[in-house]
């Protein structure tokens, strides 16, 4: 079983936070090493941004829980107002992602003997400190995991792989009057990948700043998602052709490709030939973060795919042709898609390098 580098951080942070308090009595020492814990943060960019914020939270919280308890004395309505207040006002700072750290710190603090408050409640803030301080240390220097360095570099991958796929579908599907077996290629691999890169983007979210263009990734993650579930419908289709073209036909006759629908044919791989370049224009702008070009959408690219459909409309009919055009329609619908997702994030790219621009 996988041991992941915040567990092993945790486990190191409450077992030092516990040999400090012992080897310097300071007592609560359960209540520094719950303090360690609740402070362990998932990246170091996120220890670090939030700081200065938890020691603030801290401090505002030991304040008021040790001045209520003085002037006012601890009870579950003093308790209930001094957590109430800290709210409001980490709010207003804009402390709030520390607010239920501080509100721990309250409990503890004022949950404190009224008999000899100020001295418990001093060692409480001193035990709450020392863990905190451990927690920021540990989140600093220990195996700290950086999440958006992998995520950068993996994304391009995905890219890569996913396109690929895809393109590969279609060019397939476009070639499949030539095939006389086929077996669907297995898409779980590129699935499980995803599933992983997403997951790594929620855990770097903390590391990405808006240089690194968090609008671009999620398209990326998006039109990486489209590559692998339109190629794979794309290639259900292709097996479906496949098999359905050798119950109905010889071999002979296999072989055999109306001239209307060569031309379709035809026409969409010229579109797969489009797309390959735009696709090889995103992996560079990608790697580059720009384009070199603005791409309008390709009108007579799309006029010819409708004249040559409406010319082989002309000549066939049945069942067929029915579910021929169904396909040939949904892959055309797919490759379509794919030109413009990719040159929306492309033209992204150009308009965000005013250099670019004349």
């Amino acid at each position: 079983m996988f041991i992941g580098a915040r567990t092993i951080k945790t486990g190191i942070a409450v077992a030092t936070t516990l040999f400090i308090c012992d080897l310097f009595h300071i007592e609560p020492a359960s209540f520094a090493a719950i303090t360690a814990v609740v402070n362990m943060q998932p990246s170091v960019s996120k220890s670090l941004n939030n700081a200065w914020q938890q020691i603030g939270v801290h401090l505002l919280a030991a304040t008021f829980a040790l001045l209520i308890g003085i002037l006012i004395g601890a009870n579950p309505i003093s308790i209930g107002a001094t957590v109430i207040s800290l709210i409001l006002i980490c709010n207003w700072i804009g402390w709030s992602g520390g607010i239920v750290l501080g509100i721990v710190s309250i409990i503890f603090i004022l949950d404190s003997p009224p008999e000899t408050f100020l001295i418990h409640a001093l060692s409480r803030s001193l035990s709450i400190f020392v863990g905190l301080g451990i927690a920021l240390l540990i989140n600093r220097v220990l195996a700290p995991p950086r999440y958006k360095t992998k995520l950068l570099d993996t994304l391009q991958s995905l890219l890569v792989l996913t396109s690929d796929y895809f393109l590969e579908s279609l060019n397939t599907f476009i070639h499949a009057g030539s095939i006389t077996s086929y077996q669907k290629p297995d898409p779980q691999k590129l699935k499980d990948l995803f599933e992983e890169i997403t997951l790594l983007y929620e855990h770097a979210r903390e590391e990405i700043t808006v240089e690194d263009n968090p609008p671009l990734i999620e398209r990326l993650l998006e039109i990486c998602r489209g590559f692998i579930e339109r190629g794979q419908s794309i290639n259900q289709m292709t097996s479906q052709r496949v098999k359905r073209r050798q119950q109905a036909y010889s071999e002979a006759e296999l072989q055999e490709i109306s001239a209307q629908f060569q031309d379709i044919m035809d026409i969409l791989f010229v579109g797969h030939g489009k797309l390959t370049g735009l696709i090889q224009a995103l992996r560079l702008g990608v790697t580059e973060k720009k384009s070199c070009k603005f791409y309008d959408e390709d009108i007579s690219y799309w006029e010819s795919f409708d004249k040559a459909i409406d010319e082989w409309n002309r000549k066939v009919s049945g069942v067929f042709y029915l579910r021929a055009l169904m396909e040939v329609s949904v892959v055309a619908t797919e490759l379509r898609w794919a030109g413009r997702r990719t040159k929306a994030i492309l033209n992204r790219l150009y308009k965000q390098n005013p250099k670019m621009i004349k």
